[in-house]
């Protein structure tokens, strides 16, 4: 069963990755995406189905929520990361003011990210917005 859990959440892992980069080079729409609305129209349909279907469906959010965190936009744990490791490269610290407009960039990026996932929900289930 650890095995089987193991490669289930190694397949779902490379397809998610697969389909963030399908969506940066523009292969997939960003439409595929979706927010906390649908999140929760699927949680329903998941419970109706079940307490396994349930908890699978919450792994996979977990799994998800977990790979775009390590995601190298600066504000996310993934951005920190890389902003370290590019720091070790140059064997210096950048400027606090750097890292300021490092981290302003990477929360505006967010914030027009949740905004598009936001719209996207609203447009699949409101009709008037499709």
């Amino acid at each position: 069963a650890v095995e089987h859990s193991f490669q289930r959440n190694l397949r779902l892992t490379l397809l998610t990755f697969e389909v963030v980069g399908r969506i940066f080079t523009g292969r997939t729409s960003l439409r595929a995406m979706s927010g906390p609305i649908e999140i929760a129209r699927f949680s329903g349909m998941a419970a109706a189905m079940g307490i396994i279907q349930l908890l699978n469906f919450m792994a996979l959010v977990s799994l998800q929520l977990g790979i775009f965190n390590l995601m190298p936009i600066p504000i996310l744990d993934g951005g920190v990361i890389a902003l370290l490791g590019i720091e070790g490269l140059m064997r210096r610290d950048l400027s606090m003011r750097v890292k300021e407009r490092i981290f302003q960039v990477g929360f505006v990026f967010l914030l027009c990210l949740m905004g598009i996932v936001i719209f996207n929900d609203l447009a699949k289930n409101l009709p008037i917005l499709d």
